[in-house]
């Protein structure tokens, strides 16, 4: 006869079950030895199959009933244990918002990256724009100069006159 869990039941079983699906035996000489860690039958020791599945639930108690201290302090543990998880599931929860703030993080810092690239490189073609500009300023006012110059050397002040014929 195969029982329940043995955590959850106060049944006891030595029977042999053999399982189809992985084709071991389940007996004593297959089993290890466990402790039951749920409030009816904490502390409990009993032999269960090494490969405890839902397909194989064999288990024996190996004593008669849960201890008295085992008694006494299975609700300690208990509320420790739920306070542990709580706190692991709150420290996970924290986890998961301090990496989601870092990807938020990531994502404005590449956008201010990509930001100052683009104006970087806007402030290079103004400057680029700004020297060709002195550039055509110069050159524009160098030929002017020249031109002043030879207009007075070679011709001096007087204008002459276009006629239309």
């Amino acid at each position: 006869m195969v029982s329940s869990d043995p955590r959850r039941s106060g049944m006891s079983s030595t029977t042999t079950y053999e399982s189809t699906s992985s084709g071991h035996m389940c007996n004593m000489d297959r089993c290890v030895e466990r402790t039951s860690l749920f409030i009816r039958n904490f502390g409990r020791r009993f032999y269960g199959c090494q490969q405890w599945s839902p397909a194989c639930k064999f288990f024996k108690w190996l004593d008669k009933n849960t201890c008295p201290h085992g008694r006494a302090t299975a609700p300690l543990v208990h509320e420790r244990f739920t306070r542990y998880k709580a706190e692991a599931v709150a420290t996970r929860n924290e986890r998961d918002e301090a990496h989601t703030r870092e990807a938020e993080a990531r994502e404005l810092l590449r956008i201010a990256k990509r930001k100052a690239e683009k104006t970087k490189l806007a402030l290079q073609i103004a400057k680029d724009k700004v020297y060709k500009y002195k550039v055509a300023l110069f050159l524009s006012w160098t030929i002017l100069g020249v031109y002043f110059v030879f207009s007075n050397v070679f011709g001096g002040h007087g204008h002459t006159q276009l006629c239309l014929p």
